[in-house]
């Protein structure tokens, strides 16, 4: 088993779909399944100190093309699953479904009123600025005698509810300055900004409409959306087109010269790449074949789920571009939701707020084109101002 694989099993039955190293649950999880694999005491360290340098990541556009590693004490594989059946207890787990976009909390937010109280004494400062915000892609800056504030609330974070004064990971950096910024001001969403609730909301909700709140401070550049373990029909299509594209570099003999391309790290001239394969075996008559050669029945199978799960495409750009817009378009429509905003903002001030729009995200046409978007270490990774800028 390579470490992707590994990832890709543990993403499957975390409880929010993509691990973390931090959670003790999911920390346990591993451990299970490192033990089936009668790996020793050191090389579980291994894997989980190569995991918690994958968690750190980078946001850097070069991470798109990612590398693969294998698990410590095993041969360096690069495999395919080509039959349904042998996938077994994968097929009988529920497909993931996204829950109806939650619905966002109404009134003051208390808890996060009582954190800006708790950093300033007691009292929640009053900004004397307005600021904009739109159905637009747009910028905004933060206002000399507001940075104070903003500033001191970047890392502000909610203690645990047993209150031993341990920060939770649930609120991430610049969030509540925004919170603050928005909703303690002139502007006109004053007193209309709230939290979003569970895994599948956004960060907040601006009078209704969905905000996802990111802080590289490098508005210009790719964004890093997270993990995408929990889109499951994805990571199977992924799976089985980088499989089928790594069995063919093994018969035609370049796998020796081909960098480590899976479902979990890519760009998006690979995805091009690997469908020019699978055109290829698409237009074989594998049913022919599999009298013989029964396992050309299973490949069959797989490129028939392919095509039902995308919709009909002809070429290898039509398939990878087809497999490109599902694999962001699921994140976008969870997270912030079409009609809402992501921000990525710095400590400094400046904001930069797209406009996630549908229409501009389904006739954009260079979905492939460098950098636009990609996936490094399970993490997906988009270039928002090619899109939406």
């Amino acid at each position: 088993m390579t470490l992707d694989e590994l990832l890709l099993e543990w993403s499957y039955r975390s409880e929010r779909g993509y691990p973390s190293v931090d959670n003790p649950s999911d920390v346990s999880i591993l451990k299970e399944i490192l033990t089936k694999l009668n790996l020793s005491e050191e090389d579980v360290s291994s894997v989980l100190d190569e995991l918690r340098g994958d968690e750190d990541g980078d946001n850097d556009i070069d991470g798109m093309d990612g590398s693969g590693s294998d698990l410590p004490g095993k041969p360096k594989t690069q495999s395919i699953s080509t039959d349904n059946e042998e996938e077994g207890e994968e097929e009988s787990k529920p497909e993931f479904k996204p829950d109806p976009k939650p619905e966002q909390e109404t009134g003051t937010l208390t808890e996060y009123d009582q954190l800006i109280k708790d950093t300033f004494g007691g009292e929640i400062p009053k900004s004397k600025n307005s600021y904009k915000f739109s159905g637009n892609t747009f910028d905004e800056q933060v206002k000399t005698d507001d940075l104070e504030v903003w500033k001191k609330l970047w890392t502000v974070k909610p203690k645990k509810k047993t209150g031993d004064k341990t920060e939770t990971l649930g609120v991430g950096k610049g969030e509540l300055s925004l919170y603050w910024l928005y909703n303690h001001s002139q502007s006109s969403t004053a007193g209309k900004i709230t939290e979003g609730r569970g895994d599948d909301a956004p960060d907040l909700f601006f009078d209704g409409s969905g905000v996802e709140v990111k802080a590289y401070g490098k508005p210009n550049g790719v964004i890093d959306l997270g993990r995408f373990g929990k889109f499951r029909d994805n990571l199977k299509i992924l799976n089985l087109v980088f499989g089928i594209k790594g069995l063919s570099s093994i018969f035609d003999g370049t796998i020796k010269d081909q960098k480590q391309i899976n479902a979990l790290s890519w760009s998006g001239s690979d995805l091009l790449n690997a469908f020019e394969d699978v055109i290829i075996f698409s237009n074989v008559d594998l049913e022919q074949l599999s009298d013989p050669f029964p396992i050309f029945e299973r490949f069959d199978k797989n490129i028939k789920f392919i095509e039902s799960s995308l919709g009909e495409f002809k070429t290898a750009k039509e398939g990878a571009k087809l497999m490109a817009k599902k694999f962001v378009g699921d994140k976008l429509a969870l997270k912030p939701g079409y009609g809402g905003h992501l921000a990525d903002m710095s400590i400094n001030g400046f904001i930069r707020f797209w406009h996630i729009d549908k229409s501009k995200f389904d006739s954009y046409d260079d979905i492939l084109g460098k950098a636009t978007i990609g996936a490094s270490q399970g993490a997906m990774k988009m270039h928002f101002n090619k899109i939406f800028g």
